[in-house]
């Protein structure tokens, strides 16, 4: 599998017009537009998932407004920062895509495509996009992308992984606590804490913890723990459970991340039943 970090002029133009302003001159520059051209940059708000799809030969309809971005000192000196993140984001994945690419292969078990363009946006637009039609393409730029760099290879995977999966999301959307659970043990929590060596798996979405406490002893079978493997992995990610009240089903080591959400959506009455999971 192959990032390919770029920047795309319309789509940088597009999330500068219609994203948080980063500034208050931009914030002034977009409200003149607004007032000036009010139906056309109402219309162009619909722009960005043809031009996420299309960002190689992406050419607008009417560029009446891009072309206005384009012609502002802001937007030069918005894309040469822009330029500036982006080498900064692809030394990062070039230093450990290898890292990356094996944990993910070990975790999923089923094959992402060979090659995902990641447009990148200025840091202080603090902002993703994707497309469920095109799987192949994100928009990404946040503040805090070099204060951690196994975290943002991280998130960057997660969305990647998320949109992948995001029919699989739908067909099972009556489970999807149990579907968003399992792709967060997956990968904002296995995979950072192989990556950076520390364990992260008491962070993520509060809201989804009880049902990862539950799903846990399944998880560690998952990723091939025998019985004498689980106190360590339970000391390491401080999530403590009574292994003698679990059956070993050591099927699922042997299958995909795709069927095991399956298994745990199958027996969910008998796996969403401990109460006395500790954190420790």
């Amino acid at each position: 599998m192959k990032l390919i970090f770029q920047v795309n002029d319309y789509l940088l133009a597009w999330n500068l017009l219609y994203g948080a302003s980063i500034s208050q001159k931009v914030h002034n520059f977009k409200q003149k537009l607004w007032t000036t051209y009010k139906r056309k940059y109402n219309a162009g708000n619909k722009d960005k998932e043809e031009m996420l799809c299309d960002i190689k030969n992406y050419i607008p309809n009417d560029d009446t407004l891009y072309n206005m971005v384009f012609e502002t000192e802001v937007f030069e000196t918005i894309k040469k920062e822009t330029e500036e993140h982006r080498l900064a984001l692809m030394k990062i994945w070039d230093k450990n895509k290898k890292e990356v690419v094996k944990n993910v292969d070990d975790i999923l078990r089923f094959p992402l495509l060979k090659e995902y363009n990641v447009v990148v946006f200025h840091p202080k637009m603090d902002s993703f996009l994707t497309s469920n039609q095109c799987k192949t393409n994100l928009g990404w730029g946040f503040k805090n992308d070099l204060e951690d760099s196994m975290m943002t290879l991280t998130n960057i995977m997660y969305t990647i992984i998320k949109t992948e999966m995001s029919e699989f999301e739908k067909e099972n959307k009556a489970f999807k606590e149990i579907v968003q659970a399992i792709l967060e043990l997956a990968i904002h929590n296995e995979l950072y804490t192989r990556l950076s060596g520390k364990s992260n798996y008491l962070d993520g979405d509060k809201t989804l913890t009880f049902l990862k406490r539950q799903i846990y002893p399944y998880w560690l079978m998952y990723l091939g723990c025998d019985r004498e493997d689980m106190t360590h992995y339970m000391m390491r990610d401080k999530v403590v459970f009574d292994i003698e009240d679990y059956t070993i089903e050591k099927q699922l080591k042997k299958v995909n991340l795709y069927d095991f959400i399956k298994f745990c959506i199958k027996n969910q009455k008998y796996i969403i039943r401990i109460n006395s999971l500790e954190i420790i």
